[in-house]
């Protein structure tokens, strides 16, 4: 028969697990609400997180690190939900004024996650992934390690995949062309450690993209 302090330990554990559970069921249900509004960017944000994900690794993060990135990720672009369709699945470029309010997503998903207090260590990722090492971002001009690293690594992320995967008015570039891109970029609009790290990661980034291609 098992002591009280058995009983209690079990008892722990089992609330640990239903945490747990719900804890991911709500960043899945957030992730499929990005693809329902919008399967482009759902499907953008499921690559973006792999492609962070092992970029993280490559860093040598700590697991806890990993794990923000691992829920963060695939939420980055979750503001675009309140985005207009004119704009979000608008088949060309944008105005500038339709890009100001293109950018409000980041605000916008940033005040959704932090709703949910277990989320809020993805705030700086899902606000903060667009802002640039030169300080030429949005939506604050963060520059250089004031931005988070989560959001520098996101950035990176998004950007490959931004440059590799068409669109409905532009077709992407060779993974090769993306890279040397990316290389042209260290020290001004990414990280050079990130992006030095991502370079080193070149082999499983396009596995990864095989990988989709075939699902």
């Amino acid at each position: 028969m098992p002591t009280q302090y058995e009983s209690l330990l079990a008892t722990f554990e089992k609330n640990l697990t239903k945490q747990r559970e719900l804890f991911l069921s709500t960043v899945e249900n957030l992730a499929k609400a990005i693809c329902l509004r919008d399967a482009y960017t759902g499907r953008h944000s499921q690559r973006v997180a792999r492609f962070a994900f092992h970029l993280g690794q490559q860093l040598r993060l700590s697991r806890e690190d990993l794990a923000v990135i691992g829920y963060g990720a695939p939420l980055h672009d979750l503001g675009k939900i309140g985005v207009a369709d004119a704009i979000l699945r608008k088949p060309g470029p944008l105005t500038p004024e339709e890009f100001d309010v293109m950018k409000t997503h980041t605000t916008v998903g940033a005040k959704i996650v932090e709703l949910v207090p277990d989320l809020r260590p993805a705030v700086a990722i899902v606000r903060w992934h667009h802002e640039r090492w030169d300080g030429h971002g949005y939506p604050d001009g963060l520059a250089g390690e004031d931005i988070p690293l989560a959001a520098r690594i996101v950035a990176v992320a998004e950007g490959f995949d931004a440059m590799v995967i068409d669109t409905p008015y532009r077709k992407g570039m060779p993974v090769e062309e993306a890279f040397a891109e990316l290389e042209k970029q260290q020290g001004r609009q990414y990280d050079p450690n990130v992006i030095a790290a991502f370079l080193r990661s070149r082999e499983r980034v396009v596995e990864t993209m095989e990988s989709f291609k075939a699902s």
